[in-house]
């Protein structure tokens, strides 16, 4: 979306000032804390806010609503993006058609003439004046035609709680442009971590792995504009950082993911050949699996269980980061460390390996994997995606 609103940017009236709208988080799948708030979630909990307005002019849902002077906000146009019910057909082109919603649609036309729904559980303070499924085929920026062809304002824009704005679900129909280019790295490159987590993170570093900034060759400027770095500039903390994927993941990709004993082994293997005695592991997997990993490395190559490191905040700690903040320190974590070992095609494990990129370590010590039981201690690395800037 954010080079949606480039191109925008960049084919329209500098009056038109298109911003991107960050809509909240939640709930997330992988957020357990059922006692915890997993909706309605501003990105500042977790990112930069200012780092991120270096790329395109975003600006938070919550501030969003209070464009209105009213207690309803009005988005002139919805659209829910669908894919094409007769499916991609022989040839790739790119197209965009308003049809019927191939499924049900969680808006609905209400006897106020306005559309309702979910919102992001702020039902009760936006609705929309016009709904439609659009059909999408093709990369992202099509919508770009479709909006500066199309779109016409409402007579009555200039009503106080009606808002110049489009909003599009469903935005995962369509494809990244240049996916891994110049502009997809230079998003990523702004989407820094909020302060408090990164200094959680930095903490837990210094404490249990030997590990600064300074040390590792880590350290980032502010700006991240100003900011480039070449591969093996980055050192790394002097531990093993592992993402361990465990849950529906075993079900989801048996042939890839590791029973804990090979994990284990695997483990052990990387710790004799880097001369290593640390390791960090990011995982789902509950506290009776870590103790079971932690027994298997021990009787493998005799690591006492105060060498394998997860990061558990206590419970007042997980109130103010919640489960998406605690995500974010696992992933700085094994971002920093000295050699690091993803899961099979895990997006999380590739969020890490874009922060290694950006920190410039050494490709070797990045795009590595645990192999699954079959695929013995060395198997196919990760594909590699390399920083452009």
């Amino acid at each position: 979306m954010a080079n949606l609103l480039n191109t925008l940017r960049e084919r329209t009236l500098p009056e038109s000032n298109w911003i991107l709208v960050l809509p909240p988080w939640g709930p997330h799948y992988h957020w357990l804390s059922y006692n915890l708030q997993r909706s309605q979630l501003s990105w500042s909990l977790f990112f930069d806010i200012k780092s991120l307005s270096h790329f395109i002019p975003i600006i938070e849902f919550e501030d969003f609503l209070h464009l209105s002077s009213t207690s309803m906000i009005t988005i002139p146009y919805v659209y829910n993006l669908q894919h094409f019910s007769e499916g991609w057909g022989e040839n790739f082109e790119e197209k965009l058609e308003i049809r019927k919603c191939n499924e049900q649609v969680s808006y609905e036309k209400k006897d106020d003439n306005y559309y309702h729904g979910w919102f992001f559980g702020y039902e009760d303070r936006v609705r929309a004046k016009q709904f439609e499924c659009l059909s999408a085929q093709g990369f992202v920026t099509i919508l770009a035609n479709h909006i500066i062809k199309n779109l016409t304002w409402p007579q009555d824009i200039n009503n106080e709680n009606l808002i110049k704005s489009i909003m599009f679900d469903r935005a995962e129909t369509l494809l990244h442009v240049d996916y891994g280019g110049y502009n997809y790295w230079r998003a990523r490159r702004s989407m820094r971590y909020a302060r408090r987590l990164i200094n959680l993170g930095n903490r837990f570093r210094a404490d249990y792995l030997n590990s600064t900034d300074i040390h590792d060759r880590t350290v980032l400027i502010d700006d991240w504009t100003k900011m480039k770095r070449h591969h093996g500039q980055a050192l790394g903390g002097p531990y093993l950082g592992i993402h361990l994927r465990r849950r529906d993941y075993v079900q989801a990709r048996p042939g890839h993911i590791p029973s804990l004993e090979h994990a284990a082994k695997q483990l052990c293997y990387h710790l004799n050949r880097l001369n290593l005695s640390l390791v960090f592991i990011a995982t789902d997997a509950d506290e009776n699996e870590i103790d079971e990993l932690r027994q298997y490395a021990y009787n493998i190559c005799n690591i006492s269980t105060n060498q394998i490191y997860t990061y558990r905040p206590d419970e007042k700690v997980l109130e103010k980061i919640l489960d998406g903040g605690k995500a974010i320190i696992d992933q700085w974590i094994c971002a920093h460390a000295r050699y690091f070992l993803g899961s099979y095609e895990s997006t999380f494990s590739f969020r890490i390996q874009e922060d290694r990129e950006i920190f410039g370590f050494e490709q070797d010590s990045t795009f590595n994997r645990l192999c699954g039981n079959n695929e013995g201690i060395s198997c196919e690395k990760s594909t590699i995606w390399s920083i452009v800037y």
